[in-house]
């Protein structure tokens, strides 16, 4: 059991946001952190746990090669309509061995998003997030969590918002099931279950420190939007897929909860706007549902300026 995920219900996600912590001190949040990040480096010095960077680093190696092998082995199916038992027997290894590393690499993470609690409190505060601060929300939308599963299929549930509304408020929150982005071999969606977000997942402990936290939501998407500030950010954004490409690497903060490979950021073609402009996707998306279907739309300045702040270390002012 993870650290905040066991607080009260209380849910992490990777970008080291704590989700629904009413109930819970600042102080007592911190001390937490630092009792579990202690636990890890006992553990570590006995020799019972290995350095969560390095461990992540081997586990995301581990699944390419895996995600390659099965997506072959479905290939022979797809072309041959059968595959042999040697094949299926393997595929099943090939399945339980992804979920071994998937479960790994989101150990490893709690780890590096407590780290980075611990090592930047003073730049954290507990806020209850209202409508001029709702893009804080907005910022974690499609981000990896930790402690928040489907109800209906057991699958993680993410932050999202109608797509339709530009400019969210609190009430526009709910947690949605990751299974509505995959489908299954008659093309229905596995999972539509959401739940509403309550009023304590609205009391969150999170980084503070940014320009983009001071302004309120109007504000920060109003001045985001005029002609210059829209070129820069995209001439930015394009460097971030120019990077990754080069890099051959994905976004921190956001995985494939299939595959669970790092996220890629890609640029539709014929967008409307800034915000219609910038996805996340699968290394194995295809269009048209061809390949992996899971994508997370950046269609908030928050999500632009988190993602930003990430690669070259400062947001969108």
């Amino acid at each position: 059991m993870g650290l905040f995920s066991s607080l009260f219900g209380a849910v992490l996600t990777i970008a080291a946001t704590v989700v629904n912590v009413a109930v819970k001190a600042t102080s007592e949040i911190l001390n937490a952190a630092a009792d579990f990040l202690d636990e890890v480096t006992k553990e570590k010095d006995r020799g019972k746990s290995p350095d969560a960077e390095v461990s992540k680093y081997k586990a995301d190696d581990e699944l390419k090669y895996i995600n390659d092998e099965l997506l072959s082995i479905l290939g022979k199916y797809q072309n041959n309509g059968r595959v042999s038992l040697a094949e299926k027997r393997r595929a099943e290894y090939l399945r339980d061995r992804r979920n071994e590393l998937k479960g790994e690499i989101k150990s490893s993470d709690e780890i590096i998003s407590t780290t980075e609690i611990v090592t930047h409190s003073e730049a954290f505060n507990k806020l209850t997030i209202v409508d001029s601060k709702a893009h804080i929300i907005q910022g974690q939308v499609g981000v990896s969590s930790f402690g928040k599963t489907c109800s209906e299929c057991g699958r993680e549930m993410q932050i999202q918002w109608p797509r339709t509304v530009k400019i969210a408020t609190v009430s526009d929150f709910f947690w949605g099931c990751t299974g509505w982005f995959l489908f299954n071999a008659n093309g229905h969606r596995y999972c539509h279950h959401t739940e509403k977000m309550s009023l304590g997942d609205l009391s969150i402990f999170t980084r503070c420190d940014t320009l983009e936290t001071e302004v309120s939501n109007e504000e920060l998407t109003a001045l985001v939007m005029l002609p210059e500030p829209s070129k820069i950010i995209t001439e930015r954004m394009d460097d971030v897929i120019s990077d990754q490409k080069n890099q051959r690497r994905g976004t921190n903060d956001y995985r494939c909860p299939v595959h669970g490979e790092l996220l890629a950021l890609k640029r539709k073609h014929n967008a409307v706007g800034l915000l219609d402009q910038y996805f996340l996707s699968c290394s194995h998306w295809k269009p048209n549902n061809a390949g992996c279907s899971y994508i997370v739309k950046l269609k908030s300045v928050m999500q632009l300026s988190n993602l930003l702040a990430k690669e070259s270390g400062t947001g969108v002012l």
